[in-house]
């Protein structure tokens, strides 16, 4: 699964972004701790742009508040403005799919089973939630459909 085109297109896209010593300096050595450390890194920012979510609307529903909202409108204003898009969240999941990209990249150099490379565990399974949700949609819908999810 993981070619040889993919991992040279992966060397060449992370090489835009850091410095020739830091690249050779991931890329050395084994690369299984380097993995697990990118994806909790991962891990943490996914995490926290969900924080930030919540933390959003707290902020908006107590303005609210103290604009003389009832419990009503104070609720709806945090509850709206959590589930909103928020400036740089697209580019906050891309630097966390980047993390770990490069921790599948870092296994895939080292011969790792990837079933055991924690980057690569956790992109399947955001994927794989993403996928299970399509096809849960799809069948609300149209069940003919469902051969399209093999």
């Amino acid at each position: 699964m993981i070619s040889g085109a993919w991992q040279d297109a992966v060397n060449h896209r992370a090489r835009r972004y850091v410095s020739e010593d830091t690249w050779l300096q991931i890329t050395s050595r084994r690369h299984h701790r380097k993995c697990t450390l990118l994806a909790e890194i991962a891990s943490a920012i996914l995490n926290g742009k969900d924080a930030i979510h919540g933390f959003v609307g707290s902020v908006a529903g107590e303005v609210a508040f103290l604009f003389g909202a009832g419990r009503v409108v104070k609720t709806f204003a945090q509850e709206l403005t959590s589930r909103l898009p928020l400036p740089m969240e697209t580019e906050l999941v891309a630097v966390a799919r980047a993390l770990q990209v490069t921790g599948v990249f870092l296994c895939s150099l080292n011969g790792d089973d990837l079933t055991s490379c924690q980057c690569f565990i956790e992109l399947a399974l955001a994927e794989t939630k993403e996928t299970v949700g399509n096809l849960l949609t799809a069948a609300m819908n149209d069940w003919v459909n469902l051969g399209s999810y093999t």
